[in-house]
């Protein structure tokens, strides 16, 4: 029922943000031209690139800004890959629920890597640290994501440690039996332990065969100051290859609501 309202008010909003030709909404998406995995070895390849041709993939939204983790950005996951749109705006999950099935058009876009991340958007200032740039209106998120009616949440990929590709930066990834070892928000010398951690800033965790994986939670997510279960846990994010701490790169799982853990 929750999904039958979220189309219905989509096809309300149609007007809200568009003054462009095109509506926001198509019943039918433009055909892909290739895959996302394809699109990451084939036409990206290794560096930062312009995309000059009527390029077009489909896939569904996994991210979620609902609980504030994810800031402007929508990460599509089609069958062999993901493709994180930088947006730069706020509140995209009522426009872009999850589960959303899209086509993204990609002429005259600019893409490069972002933790481990195909990322798309427009051209970076020279002093940005980013790959690329924000689209920063809805008229332009528009000439990008095309939307449909056709909403349907994706299941993660079920995952042990050693099994991840930095193909599958981007791809939603569930990994089973996971302990806390290490927490940025435990002030040690104050005599806290793991038990005390919040999800605020840097956890990582190791499973049962000792290989590590990390979480990293926004200071604005909604459930930053949550204790987490001091448990084994199974955790379920985007991932990615980042920093842990400032420190050695690593896969890093970004969980979208506080949901995304449960205990096993």
């Amino acid at each position: 029922m929750l999904r039958v309202t979220i189309t219905i008010l989509l096809i309300m909003l149609v007007g809200c943000y568009n003054s462009a030709d095109k509506p926001l909404i198509e019943g039918d998406l433009p055909l892909p031209t290739t895959t996302m995995g394809r699109l990451r070895s084939d036409i990206v390849g290794r560096g930062d690139v312009y995309i000059r041709e009527d390029v077009v993939v489909h896939g569904r939204i996994i991210s979620s800004d609902i609980e504030d983790n994810f800031y402007g950005s929508l990460v599509v996951m089609g069958d062999d890959g993901a493709v994180e749109v930088k947006a730069g705006l706020y509140s995209l999950e009522a426009l872009y629920p999850e589960g959303l099935n899209v086509a993204l058009r990609l002429r005259n876009c600019y893409a490069g890597y972002g933790n481990g991340i195909l990322q798309v958007g427009v051209e970076a200032h020279s002093y940005d640290n980013f790959a690329v740039g924000d689209l920063a209106s809805f008229e332009m998120l528009d000439r990008v994501v095309v939307r449909s009616t056709d909403i349907r949440v994706l299941e993660p990929l079920k995952r042990d440690i050693a099994e991840l590709r930095r193909e599958e930066c981007g791809m939603l990834i569930s990994v089973d039996d996971l302990h806390l070892v290490a927490a940025s928000s435990v002030d040690t010398l104050a005599g806290e332990s793991l038990e005390d951690a919040v999800w605020r800033g840097h956890l990582l965790f190791k499973d049962a065969h000792g290989d590590s994986i990390a979480v990293y939670t926004s200071d604005y997510a909604r459930y930053a100051d949550s204790r987490l279960p001091y448990k084994s846990l199974t955790l379920t994010g985007v991932l990615q290859w980042a920093k842990y701490n400032g420190t050695k790169e690593c896969y890093h799982l970004k969980m979208r609501y506080e949901r995304d853990c449960c205990t096993n």
